[in-house]
């Protein structure tokens, strides 16, 4: 990994090796720099700097993991990451989260979560017109 890559995003890359610590991959894929790690033990997706990880069964669902949305999503994450570097968490990472937290499960408006500019954004980055 470049070393200014890795001091720009230090923060959330670290958080990115921790994790890995504590959701084992049962795959991982290679893209732009960037590990996927499918988990059995990690639900929904999270990306921070160079590590991405999702639940194991969006590997499964497809013969090409890296084109599936909650992957390419995630992806989408990543360049935020790397155009914010240690603002990321700030500007991203937990507005997402809460946001996410609060909305996911939204009956009255399922797709609420969808429309917040932390996820619009990264949709956007990663190419997926919802």
């Amino acid at each position: 990994m470049n070393a200014l890559v890795l001091l720009w995003q230090l923060p959330q890359v670290l958080l990115g090796w921790i994790l890995r610590l504590f959701y084992p991959a049962a795959y991982t894929l290679e893209k732009d720099g960037v590990t996927v790690i499918f988990s059995d033990k990690f639900h929904g997706g999270l990306s921070l700097g160079t590590t991405v990880f999702v639940h194991s069964h969006v590997y499964t669902w497809n013969e090409f993991p890296l084109d599936t949305l909650t992957v390419r999503h995630e992806l989408g994450h990543c360049r935020q990451s790397r155009i914010l570097g240690w603002f990321y968490l700030l500007v991203i990472g937990l507005p997402s989260i809460l946001h996410t937290w609060l909305y996911r499960r939204d009956p009255a408006d399922p797709d609420k979560w969808r429309r917040f500019y932390t996820e619009a954004w990264a949709d956007r980055l990663a190419g997926i017109n919802r």
